[in-house]
């Protein structure tokens, strides 16, 4: 069984809302003509999301480019790769290249918080994308989806399929937005005793992690049916794991995104979800 949340519809949302934010900031100066050929009077706004190896962030970012530079406007996108130190500076970098908005998908919250506070204090406008962050009040916009409610819908999925199970969860403990959807996931099927949490792994939201995470599950011998990654990625690197140790047959995976490599898998491997 695998569980396909589909997030990529709430992509088309999410660029939308962040699209209609830098819209506006784009027209502050009305005197401007932010045509194609005045290069040097457009916009610029920046972006590093926590990795461009996700799906999600591509969509996000390549549709948010299309509009920005349709009005004659500069988008910088870098990408931290899950460094935080590294998406700290990148931070730094793009207010001293005179952004005036940067969207933001932290690697790590609290370390990012100092070059936040700079930006902010040299008029840059802050834009969290795609995570939640736990002082709301270093942010000129957020823009999410309800991670708790996708954690909630994984875990219902679940119970009205399966009668008991042993879970192990596949988590980025850094990032808001995969302790939400945990949070959520477990909320859910607490109190029901036919369910148990086995262990809780960090694959920091990264394939490359989770299969070796995965494989050395296997060999250990853990005693499990269930897996909840909080993302698609995780979950294809789990399920390339099981393939290769032929255990991928009555083993349910459950993920979270609806990116386009899940989808190639055999359908007797997945329900495909899509919520509005």
């Amino acid at each position: 069984m695998r569980l396909l949340f589909n997030r990529m519809k709430t992509a088309f949302y999410t660029v939308t809302a962040v699209l209609v934010l830098l819209g506006a900031l784009a027209f502050l100066d009305k005197n401007n003509d932010f045509s194609l050929t005045q290069r040097e009077s457009a916009h610029k706004f920046g972006a590093t999301y926590m990795t461009m190896n996700n799906p999600f962030f591509e969509v996000i970012n390549e549709t948010i480019r299309a509009t920005v530079e349709s009005n004659g406007d500069i988008l910088i996108t870098r990408d931290p790769a899950l460094d935080a130190v590294r998406q700290t500076q990148q931070i730094y970098d793009l207010i001293d290249e005179g952004v005036e908005a940067i969207l933001i998908a932290p690697v790590d919250f609290e370390k990012i918080i100092p070059a936040v506070e700079y930006g902010r204090q040299k008029g840059v406008k802050i834009i969290f994308v795609d995570t939640e962050i736990y002082d709301e009040s270093l942010a000129d916009c957020i823009v999410v989806s309800d991670n708790y409610h996708a954690g909630v819908l994984c875990a219902e999925y679940l119970l009205n399929k399966k009668a008991e199970g042993r879970i192990l969860i596949f988590e980025h403990p850094t990032v808001k937005s995969s302790n939400d959807r945990v949070e959520g996931f477990a909320d859910t099927i607490k109190g029901n005793g036919n369910f148990e949490i086995v262990d809780r792994l960090d694959y920091a939201g990264q394939l490359e992690i989770a299969m070796p995470l995965m494989i050395d599950e296997l060999k250990k011998g853990v005693d499990f049916d269930v897996v909840f990654s909080i993302n698609d990625v995780g979950a294809l690197g789990v399920m390339a794991a099981l393939k290769d140790y032929g255990r991928l047959d009555g083993i349910s995976v459950l993920g979270v995104d609806g990116a386009p490599e899940a989808t190639g898998w055999p359908e007797k491997y997945m329900t495909r979800w899509d919520i509005p």
